[in-house]
């Protein structure tokens, strides 16, 4: 029988998600096999330079693991519920002085200690939504960025009060014997998290709670004319995304086993919404891509600097005296270009190109 135009077709389909699942099980290979050929600098036995390995090392890796569960939470927010924040520091921040309370003062076991400080983050980012019931726009941002100030204020006292200006130091945590005192062992703890989070937010945007979400951030007044408490909507939004910041806040705060309130700073909020621009704004996907890319060029970039003479040329002595300013230049150029050119980020720009090669595929 002959296929109509609007019939499925199901061989396609099925290729489809068969070329899915290959990829998602290739993925998953490399990220095992990654943690030896960056301990190792070698792969299937053959020894590779920095150069080769783009001078990075776990140690970034699982940085940008971390970046990831923020990235992810403020993409939940911002791209999929609607609500632009600025104040994304403020919720590490929160993650970061909550760990030191819990561990360093009252002594509980590392597994409590991040449930608390999750639960520590959905409060304070409730509170930091209350605004939203009444104010939108411009003076709702504000509103985020004056969470920022207060959160960075009773960091930076709680921080002279008790460690004075060297930062409030953290223990080598432990999940029971396990002790993570490699960056290996944190790699082995962070991806299955960053794994579960995103899966977790996809499901939850697939439910039909986070529908009504979406429904809320395309058009407000809609949403509440066919019954969605949009109120309600908004502080959930606002207190699933800090607690997932505030784990991140207090993961980051643990790897670096120092933590100073210069760290959380609105620069550091501001480099989360490069992220997910770069990403693309309302894409789960997206979100690791932005926090990768943000975490790994300069990396990759200083990965040249010692190839580089400053008698080579211009580049050249851009890459051995100013590779900082370098990187800035860099990143301001893709959030421009993105902004301008691409305005769904990465993630848009891969559906499109796979829309047109399922065309062009259909159409032969």
């Amino acid at each position: 029988m002959a296929k109509t135009p609007d019939q499925p077709d199901l061989s396609s389909l099925k290729s489809s998600s068969r070329w899915r699942w290959l990829t998602v099980a290739i993925l998953a290979c490399m990220a095992c096999y990654l943690p030896t050929v960056l301990t190792e600098r070698a792969i299937l036995g053959m020894p590779l330079t920095n150069t080769q390995l783009l001078n990075l090392g776990l140690t970034q890796i699982n940085l940008m693991l971390i970046t990831m569960l923020g990235a992810l939470s403020l993409n939940y927010l911002t791209g999929c519920a609607g609500l632009i924040s600025i104040g994304h520091a403020a919720f590490f921040a929160t993650g970061a002085m909550s760990a030191a309370i819990f561990d360093n003062q009252l002594g509980l076991p590392f597994p409590w200690v991040i449930l608390a400080c999750g639960l520590t983050g959905a409060m304070v980012g409730t509170l930091a939504g209350l605004p939203s019931l009444r104010v939108r726009g411009l003076y709702f941002v504000l509103s985020t960025l004056a969470v920022h100030y207060m959160v960075s204020y009773a960091f930076l006292e709680f921080q002279f009060k008790y460690f004075d200006v060297v930062g409030i130091p953290y223990a080598t945590p432990r999940l029971g014997s396990f002790e993570l005192n490699s960056p290996t062992r944190w790699y082995a703890v962070l991806l299955p998290l960053v794994v579960l989070v995103y899966l977790g937010l996809r499901a939850s945007l697939s439910s039909r709670e986070g529908r009504a979400m979406m429904a809320m951030r395309d058009n407000e007044l809609a949403a509440t004319a066919v019954g969605i408490d949009v109120r309600i909507l908004r502080l959930k939004a606002f207190g699933l995304t800090s607690a997932i910041a505030s784990v991140a806040g207090a993961l980051f705060a643990y790897y670096l086993t120092n933590a100073t309130s210069e760290a959380f700073n609105i620069s550091f909020a501001i480099q989360f919404i490069a992220m997910i621009i770069i990403g693309g704004m309302g894409s789960l996907s997206g979100s690791l891509v932005g926090a990768a890319v943000w975490l790994l060029l300069p990396s990759m970039i200083g990965g040249l600097s010692p190839q580089s003479d400053v008698n080579d040329g211009f580049f050249s002595k851009l890459l051995v005296e100013h590779r900082a300013q370098l990187v800035q230049f860099i990143f301001s150029v893709l959030v421009i270009a993105f902004l301008i050119f691409a305005p769904t980020g990465v993630a848009g720009l891969v559906k499109k190109w796979r829309h047109q090669w399922s065309a062009r595929g259909r159409s032969q």
